[in-house]
């Protein structure tokens, strides 16, 4: 495993890199918007944003060396999955900001305020509010020591009070709980993966199917078919924010790892042609989710267990906090994921990547969200394989110890695996 130490720096440097890239330097000197400290002039953004890419390539790789170290521990795996999320979320934000600041030097050329192919800076930059406080919070959880986990929610919500005492009750209460985290886990699930599915119908068929196949290096080659008309400062400027959304998009890969998230991304495609075919609704996406993950048969066998087991009160009590705590850690990790999409539906409305090539980008980073979404809410309740629809399969890692397990670890029972049907 790598020295922690060494990680750590590389975090820390990312994590300053990203929260100063915006701030304007003392003293610029360039009127007085300049001198108040408002905004960074464009030159020095691009060499900022420049050097950031770089540790950022540093960083990603280094975290997911974690996600295939067998020395990990399943903490320290849990905490660079959030940490990968977090670097994919800030360099979206970042991306984005890069491209309005190309898009604003582009209009300033028009209107002759620089000469075309010039490399002055044409103004200062300014951060968007939410834009700094969407970096601000994952360069907090990019900067946690990966020893100490991430701080998914505070401590406090993960121990439950007023357990009861009595046996009887202890496991009324476990059955209660594992049904109230399913059903939370399939809720967010269903909520996430559906804005993201929504997004994928909506586009053009062509640039999806584009996306379906995509590899980040397409995105070097699609700059040049991007940018028109602009001075080599300008493409400077659009080429770090096209390596940024790559990188992204390659952090969302390692998760699932590339070649599942290659296959995933090709079932969920054909997936995808079946939803449109079926007119498939919001509601019944709610509907299908439960199906995919087989809560239904994880409860019923759930209500065996609990009349032959021989685990005592603590045991069992025990688990229902670890079954409680694995619905509010799928939470957290879900919201990464919609912040995700939220930073997409922004930066789909910049002209650049209004393109069939910026949409074709989309499209992969979108997809590759979904098989996130889709495997993250089976990784909290079960493991192994994930069927979509009954006709689309494909195995996906397991990194956390699911309601399943953890039911079964506390009643001391080997469960069989719950029964998918792979496609013949």
């Amino acid at each position: 495993m790598q020295s922690s130490t060494t990680y750590q720096e590389l975090s820390n440097s990312y994590s300053s890199q990203i929260r100063n890239l915006f701030l304007a330097p003392e003293n610029v000197g360039i009127g007085e918007e300049m001198r108040s400290g408002s905004a960074v002039p464009l030159q020095t953004l691009v060499e900022r944003a420049e050097a950031l890419a770089e540790t950022s390539q540093q960083l990603g790789e280094s975290t997911t060396t974690y996600l295939s170290d067998e020395t990990a521990s399943t903490s320290q795996q849990e905490a660079a999955e959030m940490k990968l999320l977090a670097q994919a979320i800030a360099e979206l934000e970042t991306a984005q900001a890069l491209l309005e600041s190309a898009e604003d030097a582009k209009r300033d050329i028009k209107r002759g305020k620089i000469p075309v192919g010039s490399d002055e800076p044409s103004r200062g930059v300014k951060i968007n509010p939410r834009v700094q406080a969407s970096i601000e919070n994952s360069a907090i959880i990019v900067e946690t020591p990966i020893e100490a986990g991430v701080p998914l929610f505070s401590s406090d919500d993960s121990k439950r009070s007023g357990l009861p005492s009595d046996l009887t009750g202890a496991k009324t209460t476990l059955q209660r709980t594992v049904e109230s985290s399913l059903r939370a886990i399939c809720k967010d699930t269903s909520r996430v993966a559906w804005r993201a599915i929504n997004d994928l119908l909506l586009m053009d068929a062509a640039a999806m199917r584009q996306g379906l196949a995509f590899v980040s290096k397409d995105a070097a080659q699609l700059i040049d078919q991007m940018v028109e008309g602009a001075g080599s400062f300008i493409l400077r400027l659009v080429k770090t924010a096209i390596r940024l959304l790559g990188q992204a998009y390659n952090w969302v890969r390692a998760i699932l790892g590339q070649e599942i998230e290659a296959e995933g991304r090709k079932q969920v495609g054909g997936w995808l042609d079946e939803l449109k075919q079926d007119g498939s609704e919001e509601g019944l996406f709610g509907k299908l989710v439960p199906q995919i993950y087989k809560t239904a048969v994880i409860q019923t066998e759930l209500q065996g267990l609990l009349e032959s087991t021989q685990a005592d009160i603590t045991q069992i009590n025990q688990a229902t906090e670890v079954v409680d705590s694995l619905a509010k850690r799928h939470q957290a990790k879900a919201k990464q994921v919609e912040q995700l999409l939220i930073v997409l539906a922004f930066i789909k409305k910049i002209p650049a990547l209004k393109t069939p090539q910026g949409t074709v980008i989309i499209a992969a980073v979108t997809t590759g969200i979904t098989c996130y979404i889709l495997y993250l809410g089976n990784d909290h309740i079960k493991n192994g394989q994930i069927v979509l629809n009954e006709h689309f399969s494909f195995r996906i890692p397991d990194r956390v110890v699911g309601v399943r397990e953890t039911v079964e670890k506390a009643l001391g029972i080997v469960l069989l695996p719950t029964s998918n049907t792979t496609p013949g």
